[in-house]
């Protein structure tokens, strides 16, 4: 490889870097509301600046979700396996927690009518 090559590769790698960095920061998006989805169907939706706790009753079982410190966390579920329980709590724009065998989809989502240039 010649030294031009390693500058070259320097160069397109230093220029992706900030492309990506600069996407992410300028794109970024504050997370508004908490919107519950059982199936299909919106279950309830709240801002996620406000604690609270839901229990969120479907016909395939139960899950628990609580909102704290600006934070979603499922913390208990009838399903067998618990990957719901065990995930991560969520906090930023387009983050998810599912739970396949209860049916419910948690998301963070910017509220209704928020636009962001």
């Amino acid at each position: 490889m010649k030294k031009q090559d390693g500058i070259l590769i320097l160069v397109l790698l230093t220029a992706a870097a900030v492309f990506f960095l600069g996407y992410r920061f300028w794109n970024r998006k504050t997370p508004e509301e908490v919107v519950v989805y059982v199936g299909e169907q919106e279950y309830a939706r709240f801002p996620i600046k406000e604690d609270r706790e839901l229990l969120i009753e479907t016909e395939k079982g139960i899950n628990r979700l609580i909102v704290k410190d600006k934070k979603a966390d499922v913390t208990e579920g009838s399903c067998p396996d618990k990957i719901c329980v065990r995930q991560s709590p969520i906090s930023q724009t387009g983050e998810t927690i599912v739970c396949m065998p209860n049916q419910v989809i948690v998301t963070i989502e910017q509220a209704a009518g928020t636009l962001r240039h």
